[in-house]
């Protein structure tokens, strides 16, 4: 197998379980995200023969999993935004890029719903489809999903799970008062 096509992944621990990035080394690509698992005997469900453990990862993935470790110690990295050149993008469409587009301008802190995103990339009945497209989010954090919930102020479903989806919320509102910074405006997007 080519080098360009093997996917290499790096298990680390943040605050809430072991969490994991995959990718392709040459030229870097990030090709997944997997969010914080209290077991790490969870994570190898997300891998298999072509994917291999990283023991020398390539320093983008680290600075990536320092800035997902900062995160979930509450660190106020509301400006981390998602360097697209990293993320392997090529197979998603260019209405689901949108979506992930809009989702990732959504300030630390604020929350937006499946509807909003949907009027914001110029299909206003298409908030099931936003709401599709983020369940399958595969570089959460980087391109904030857990910001997006629904119209009725309900948490939604998430990857993660709802448990942890809550905790994120809660855990940027509580960074955002601890630090005293505002978010941006609410009119975000």
């Amino acid at each position: 197998m080519k080098e360009d096509q093997i996917i290499h992944h790096f298990i680390f621990q943040a605050k809430f379980g072991y969490s994991a990035i995959f990718y392709k080394k040459s030229p870097f690509l990030l090709t997944r995200i997997v969010l914080p698992k209290t077991n790490n005997k969870k994570l190898p469900a997300f891998t298999d023969k072509n994917k291999q453990q990283d023991y020398n990862p390539h320093k983008k993935a680290i600075v990536i999993s320092k800035s997902i470790i900062d995160y979930f110690n509450g660190m106020p990295v509301h400006m981390l935004r998602p360097s697209w050149e990293w993320l392997d993008t090529g197979g998603l469409t260019e209405l689901q890029k949108s979506v992930y587009s809009a989702t990732a301008k959504i300030p630390y802190g604020k929350l937006s719903s499946y509807k909003e995103i949907a009027e914001v990339i110029n299909r206003p009945n298409a908030y099931r489809f936003a709401g599709t497209t983020l369940a399958k989010n595969p570089f959460p954090i980087l391109i904030p999903c857990h910001r997006v919930i629904r119209s009725n102020n309900t948490i939604g479903r998430f990857a993660g799970g709802k448990n942890l989806k809550i905790k994120m919320i809660e855990l940027e509102r509580n960074t955002v008062k601890k630090f005293h910074f505002k978010p941006l405006s609410s009119n975000h997007l």
